[in-house]
């Protein structure tokens, strides 16, 4: 079950291990606004999951998914970056994540 803020929007589940706090994981990634301008397009990255290094919504929106999935969802300004604006970034914007999770990477 997602946590409030959050809303799945599409997804096609893994068969691989199942993401956990301190996993490092490779991830391919878009980021956008709700209405439609891109934030971030297909970037490649290595995450360490629970770390803060990204916005709350993006870290909860990778709750429970294992390797080989895709996942579409939709983050809540209150997990992103709230009544913050920022140069690309309007005031309580919804922002939309596409997720690839690839691999867990070895320490």
């Amino acid at each position: 079950m997602p946590k409030s803020g959050i809303k799945i929007v599409a997804e096609t589940p893994g068969t691989g291990p199942e993401l956990k706090k301190g996993d490092r994981v490779r991830l391919r990634y878009d980021i956008q606004l709700n209405r439609g301008d891109f934030l971030a397009r297909d970037r490649d990255e290595i995450w360490t999951l629970g770390d803060r290094e990204a916005v709350a919504g993006f870290r909860y929106g990778l709750d429970g998914m294992r390797a080989g999935g895709s996942r579409r969802f939709r983050a809540s300004p209150h997990l992103c970056y709230r009544d913050e604006e920022l140069a690309a970034i309007p005031k309580n914007a919804v922002l939309i994540f596409d997720i690839k999770y690839v691999e867990i990477v070895a320490s």
